[in-house]
């Protein structure tokens, strides 16, 4: 039986009653208020992972689009600004270019004559323009 529909005895009980309603009443709006700033939270943290992993995409896509990692540079191309350097990042001449670049498969031609240098240079073309370096790597 619930407290509504039990008749009381005298005015006392009533009043215990009325008591017990109101404690159960403000748990359950309170539990209520809980379950709400949970769900708030939720969703807040939800909006700020996707707002984080959006940024990171587009930071990732923007450095893609206009920076390169060099690496692989071989020996006789260490001259200059490359010497001692393992790789570097720099920015492209253009956007969206290739993000890698490993110097190492730009092989030498079957031409002996021409020094290696130049012909990597060739191999390059328009990305052969003095680099303009973001980070280096030397050892």
């Amino acid at each position: 039986m619930t407290d509504t529909v039990r008749p009381h005895l005298n005015r006392r009980s009533h009043q215990q009653a009325l008591a017990r309603q109101k404690r159960r009443r403000r748990k359950r709006r309170l539990a209520r208020a809980r379950r709400i700033r949970v769900l708030k939270a939720i969703r807040s943290i939800r909006f700020w992972i996707r707002c984080t992993a959006f940024a990171a995409g587009f930071l990732a896509l923007a450095f893609w689009a206009r920076f390169a990692v060099v690496y692989g540079i071989p020996l006789y191309a260490e001259r200059g600004a490359l010497a001692n350097v393992d790789m570097y990042i720099t920015v492209k001449p253009w956007w969206f270019g290739p993000p890698l670049f490993d110097l190492g498969k730009y092989g030498v031609s079957s031409i002996k004559s021409t020094e290696p240098y130049q012909v990597l240079l060739d191999e390059l073309g328009k990305y052969a323009e003095s680099p303009q370096f973001v980070w280096v790597s030397r050892h």
